[in-house]
């Protein structure tokens, strides 16, 4: 761990801690107004935020509104909590999250995360299966560090956890619609009610359509490809018979269909220089591939029954999804050239490179079982889980002209069982423990099937591992206001397999054991809100991917160990009744420890300039292959710092009321790949948000002027490295109108 990061981390978080109770013992005085209490389901019950033992924060369903206004999805949302970063190489689809600098940057179909996207309680396990869009959106939870006991496997960093809004007798409702940038039309809305006494039904449904907004020059000018549609909905049902059982019926879907799943590049970057080069213009790319796309078509079902036994709670959920989805892009990002090309924006040297990766079929069944209740001092749950996962991927290799000229497929299926039980006792009337424990028992299969045209051989991988997960927290309670808290937590992500073009790996389970402490405390008689944590990690074992190189492969590996720590702080409070401050910042530190972990260098033409000792040098299929030592680099796409901040204000009118917010998103810089250079840099950026509208008296209607992205602030968010130094970036600026009526 590198002392004097952790150091500076801690001082900081001590100053801004000092200066905030210097500033509560200032201006504690009671103003008649205060902010609302969040209630959250982080250990699969209900309890407000503050009553929680671990670093938990809440994204409201406004802030979720808010943040994706201008048509962006999941991705929107990275960095508005502390230690939250989403990112993708394939655009709209498979999103990938980290936390804590925990994640996986595969852009692999079949890539597992360490960090879980936990959808109306069920768990979505595969990255194109994460695709879902937000919409009628109750709260998201974002629980940070191991949460292997309740959640199981692949959650060594943490949960993303989205609730929707669900049925009620009380009839409500909403349709927004948006118009903006770069042709951007929204419709979304919902509506339920009662249907009978005993039943009560919601539907939601979210539109979106962009317009050709992008330039390929290798067509001629003007504006001719860009354009997607995607369409979702669920239909969900609430039968409540009685005051002893309910069910809950979740039926839903979605479809995606665009013509650039991810915008590559070509020599986006300057050699020996980080940051995009002068010249660059997002809108204006060329490609020389003809058929570039994506699809997605996905359905899905789940079912939560609960039975009231006395003083205990039987609850089952039981769900399916299925997909298909397949995305092709101009990998090389360029016009195919000759030596003169080598270099230049926009071009390729010698070969084009045109590859596409999909699930031709695809099941998740699922079943979770627990029993949880009261007796004494003691709340307890216990459980089991169940997860077979089956897919199909399919890689194939294109021509210019859009011929298919090779297809390799990867058949994989995944089990996944697990026990598991969480107790949390009373010790005194201001103390409390909670453990849990949890037993997994994982197994993979995955084979390689060579298709038409393929060079892959026929493989197969068949890895199984079983783990138990723990967890220990104490929670004291100082006062009505402040609380302290330690957790000692692990976690493991079970076995991988990859076959990607029949380049088959795999790595071993990973195992984290994480600590931290924390405070949370609400200030000013209940106008403001505080929440911290300091915490440590260290991983066996490391689940990582090579990917790129020479040859252009994803390979997996494991790190002997990974250290890990930070702090995170977040803060809100009403500085009038009218207007609303909250901040959030957060530090985390990684590091890669092992002094036998090689990776290949770049093979981009001209080479990028690496930072890192090089430790052998041969010849491969495709070229001259550079080894470099990563040990002691940091985890990729893990930016040290990241920080967010909002103003809220309104202005009551006699018919209404005028408001205006504005966000502000800071990102520093993070290495791309697992080795270190000058360009292959994710930058550091600033991307700001407003929103100016007018609400009417009873704040059922909504017209706004949504700005995202204010600055259009354009920076490298991903590589690839293997042919050129080829980018693929943020979204540019975006301003649209935004009208919402609610009933």
């Amino acid at each position: 761990m590198k002392r004097t990061h952790l150091s500076h981390a801690v001082s900081s978080a001590l100053l801004f801690t000092s200066s905030l109770i210097a500033f509560n013992t200032a201006f504690a005085q009671s103003a008649g107004y205060s902010l609302e209490e969040i209630v959250v389901t982080a250990q699969k019950r209900e309890q407000t935020l503050q009553q929680i033992p671990s670093a938990v924060s809440a994204i409201s369903a406004d802030e979720v509104k808010n943040f994706l206004a201008a048509g962006e999805n999941i991705r929107a949302l990275a960095g508005r909590v502390p230690s939250l970063q989403i990112e993708s190489s394939n655009g709209r689809q498979s999103p990938r999250f980290y936390i804590r600098g925990l994640g996986n940057y595969d852009f692999d179909v079949n890539a597992t995360q360490p960090v879980s996207l936990i959808y109306d309680e069920v768990n979505l396990e595969n990255s194109v299966l994460k695709s879902f869009p937000l919409f009628d959106i109750a709260q998201i939870e974002v629980l940070k560090g191991p949460q292997g006991t309740l959640f199981g496997r692949s959650t060594t960093a943490g949960v993303i956890k989205v609730d929707s809004v669900k049925p009620s007798q009380d009839s409500s409702g909403y349709i927004k619609a948006g118009y903006g940038s770069r042709e951007t039309f929204s419709l979304e809305g919902a509506y339920g009610g009662a249907l009978s006494d005993t039943v009560s039904a919601r539907a939601a449904f979210k539109y979106l359509d962009r317009g050709d907004w992008l330039d390929n020059t290798f067509n001629g000018a003007g504006d001719d490809t860009g354009e997607f549609d995607e369409f979702a909905y669920r239909v969900q049902v609430l039968v409540e018979p009685n005051d002893n059982f309910s069910a809950l019926i979740n039926v839903h879907g979605f479809r995606q269909d665009g013509d650039q799943p991810q915008l590559f590049y070509a020599n986006a970057f300057t050699p020996g220089v980080e940051g995009l080069r002068p010249g660059f213009d997002e809108e204006r790319f060329s490609h020389d591939q003809s058929l570039s796309g994506f699809d997605l078509d996905q359905f899905g079902a789940s079912a939560k029954l609960e039975f009231n036994l006395g003083n205990k709670t039987l609850t089952t959920i039981t769900s399916y999804d299925t997909l298909d989805s397949f995305s092709r892009a101009d990998i090389d990002g360029g016009v195919q050239g000759g030596p003169e090309a080598i270099g230049q924006l926009g071009q390729q040297a010698f070969f084009s490179v045109s590859s596409g990766d999909g699930l031709s079929d695809h099941s998740q069944f699922t079943q979770e079982i627990r029993l949880s209740g009261d007796v004494g001092r003691v709340f307890y749950q216990l459980g089991a889980y169940y997860l077979d996962e089956s897919i199909t991927v399919d890689s194939s290799d294109f021509a210019n002209d859009g011929t298919r000229t090779q297809l390799t497929q990867a058949v994989q299926d995944t089990t996944s069982a697990a026990i598991f039980g969480q107790i949390e006792y009373s010790l005194t009337d201001k103390a409390s423990l909670t453990a849990g424990l949890r037993y997994t028992d994982d197994d993979k299969d995955l084979e390689v099937v060579p298709g038409s045209g393929s060079f892959a051989p026929a493989a197969r991988i068949d890895a199984s591992d079983d783990y138990v997960s723990y967890e220990l927290a104490i929670n004291y309670q100082l006062s009505d206001d402040w609380s302290v808290y330690s957790r000692l937590a692990t976690a493991s992500r079970g076995p991988v397999t990859l076959g990607r073009f029949g380049f088959t790996s795999q790595a071993d389970t990973e195992d984290i054991t994480s600590f931290e402490v924390g405070f949370k405390a609400d200030l000013f008689d209940g106008r403001a809100r505080w929440n911290s944590a300091i915490y440590a990690y260290t991983i066996d074992d490391q689940q990582l991917t090579a990917t790129g190189g020479t040859g252009n492969t994803n390979e997996l590996l494991n790190a002997d160990k990974v250290d890990g720590a930070g702090f995170e702080t977040e803060f809100e409070m009403l500085l009038t009744e009218n207007l609303t401050f909250s901040a959030n910042l957060s530090y985390n530190d990684t590091e890669i420890k092992d002094p036998n972990l090689n990776t290949e260098l770049c093979s981009s033409t001209p080479l990028c300039t690496s930072l890192d000792p090089i430790v052998d040098t041969f010849l491969g299929f495709f070229g001259t292959v550079n080894l470099v030592s990563v040990d002691g680099n940091p985890l990729p796409r893990a930016p040290e710092w990241l920080a967010n901040f909002s103003l809220d204000y309104d202005h009551q009118l006699q018919s209404g009321k005028l408001y205006a917010s504005t966000d502000w998103n800071y990102r520093s810089d993070s290495n791309i790949f697992l080795y270190e250079s000058v360009e292959f840099v994710a930058e550091k950026r600033w991307i700001g948000g407003l929103r100016l509208g007018y609400k009417n008296a009873d704040e059922t209607l909504d017209l706004a002027l949504v700005g995202r992205n204010v600055t259009n602030e354009i920076v490298a968010d991903g590589a690839l490295d293997f042919l050129n130094q080829t980018a693929f970036i943020n979204e540019p600026r975006f301003w649209g109108i935004e009208f919402s009526k609610q009933f």
